[in-house]
């Protein structure tokens, strides 16, 4: 199997040759760019796997690299680096959609294991929904062509109607929203809908709790974070929060499912609505 690409984006010599010679031992390709001018060129051409990018750089920052990489790859995981271990540093990064983040000096263990991990979560986001698509896809022909299905309002009855009465361990159900732990998905109304695998461990984490709020220190903990301080973790979980509510609420200005308590946390409304 084709091992992945990796392009690192420093503007110390030092420190890509010290990652990349990490990364190329264990079988990784390996490309630098020593500023966001060089490395926004070499994402213009075609696409590469892993984007391991300096939150500091001499000619732009990075987070204008990152939200530039973002629009020419979407789907892209990007890991920020910083030499600053001020909450400050993760927060901006974790805010503008960076996959994870390294505080440097980083470890050629942790360096590895932390790019390894955020390669298969990115690889399982994408055949996950690749399949979903094409098995929503394929229902809607086939109950078309059967005469069955008229609308996807059709469809959200058919799917509810067909759910088993007693919902299995790795199904969480709340209202219109329905997450599936074995099978990675997310639906609502029936509808496939796209989340980042941090996105999908705090919504699992809000569904396994049936309606109880979460302080966000124990939302934080599901994202593989050791903060305790509930104001730094609330930080970090406030981005995540406000995208899905663009990606789940009917109306995202006055949630009515993801639902904001005021110095405690966030928890999902489980009633109907």
């Amino acid at each position: 199997m084709r091992k992945a690409t990796i392009l690192i984006v420093d503007d110390e010599l030092l420190v890509r040759r010290v990652l990349g010679d990490a990364l190329t031992r264990v079988g990784y390709k390996v490309e630098q760019a020593a500023n966001g001018q060089a490395a926004l060129e070499r994402l213009s051409r075609d696409g590469i796997d892993l984007l391991l990018l300096d939150l500091f750089l001499g000619d732009l920052d990075g987070v204008q690299v990152l939200q530039e990489a973002r629009r020419l790859w979407p789907l892209l995981p990007i890991v920020m680096l910083t030499a600053h271990g001020s909450m400050s540093s993760a927060i901006e990064a974790v805010r503008h959609g960076a996959s994870d983040y390294l505080l440097k000096p980083v470890s050629i263990e942790t360096l590895r294991s932390c790019v390894e991990r955020v390669l298969e979560q990115s690889a399982n986001h994408i055949k996950r929904s690749e399949w979903l698509r094409s098995m929503y896809q394929q229902m809607r022909v086939f109950l078309e062509q059967e005469g069955i299905l008229s609308s996807d309002s059709d469809l959200n009855d058919l799917a509810s109607k067909s759910t088993p009465s007693r919902t299995p361990s790795h199904i969480f159900q709340a209202g219109p929203l329905r997450i599936d732990t074995q099978q990675h998905t997310v639906m609502m109304h029936g509808r496939p809908i796209e989340v980042t695998p941090s996105e999908f461990l705090i919504l699992q984490e809000l569904l396994s709790q049936k309606g109880a709020v979460v302080p966000c220190s124990q939302l934080v903990k599901v994202l593989h974070s050791s903060i305790d301080d509930e104001e730094e973790a609330r930080q970090i979980i406030r981005p995540h929060i406000v995208r899905l509510r663009r990606k789940l609420e009917p109306d995202t200005p006055r949630p009515c499912y993801l639902l904001s308590i005021r110095g405690v946390g966030y928890r999902w409304a489980f009633e109907e609505r």
